[in-house]
C-alpha cells in the first residue's frame, strides 16, 4: 500500500512536469524626463506621470524609443522602500521606419533613498501592423528591468523575453 501511495504521489511530478524556454525579443533603454504632473492620490496610493523622453532598443529589431508615452505608476512608500505598480506605454521606431506599440504592467520595488532595485519585473504586449513583426501581436513578453548607473544617458533598461512551453 505504501508503494502504491508513493507512486501516486510522484507520477504527476515526473510525467506532467512542464518545461519552458524562451528567446530574447528586446533590450530597451529609456530616459525619463521631468514629472509632468504633481503627485496625486488614489485609494491611498500616489500616482505621477513619468514621460519617456528618449531611448534605444535592440533585439529582433533595432531602433529608438519615440518621445511619447511613459510610465503612470501607482505607488506607496513604507519603511524606506517604494512599491510601485507600473503602467508603461512606449512606441518603438525601427531602423526601417516601422512603429511597434508596447504596453507593459509590472512591479518596481526599490530603496527610496538610493533607488536600489529590489524587484523589477514586467509583462509586455505589442501591437503593430507591419507584416515583418506582426507575430508580436500574439506574444505576451516577460520583462526584467534594471536601473542604469547615474552617469548613463538612460535611466532604465527592460530586457524582454518571449517565454513558452517547450515541446
Amino acid at each position: 500500500m505504501k508503494k502504491l501511495l508513493l507512486v501516486l504521489l510522484f507520477v504527476p511530478l515526473v510525467s506532467f512536469g512542464q518545461k519552458i524556454k524562451g528567446k530574447k525579443l528586446f533590450s530597451i533603454k529609456a530616459a525619463v524626463g521631468e514629472w509632468q504632473s504633481s503627485v496625486g492620490e488614489y485609494l491611498n496610493l500616489k500616482t505621477i506621470y513619468a514621460p519617456y523622453t528618449k531611448g534605444v532598443f535592440n533585439g529582433i529589431a533595432n531602433g529608438k524609443v519615440l518621445p511619447v508615452g511613459g510610465d503612470y505608476p501607482l505607488y506607496h512608500q513604507e519603511d524606506g522602500k517604494t512599491f510601485a505598480d507600473l503602467d508603461i506605454d512606449i512606441v518603438l521606431l525601427t531602423e526601417d521606419n516601422e512603429k511597434i506599440y508596447c504596453k507593459a504592467s509590472g512591479v518596481f520595488n526599490y530603496v527610496t533613498e538610493t533607488f536600489e532595485s529590489l524587484k523589477f519585473q514586467t509583462h509586455w504586449r505589442f501591437r503593430t501592423s507591419i507584416k515583418k513583426y506582426k507575430y508580436l501581436n500574439d506574444i505576451m513578453g516577460i520583462g526584467f528591468g534594471s536601473v542604469l548607473p547615474v552617469d548613463s544617458e538612460y535611466n532604465f533598461q527592460h530586457d524582454i523575453y518571449d517565454v513558452y512551453l517547450k515541446d
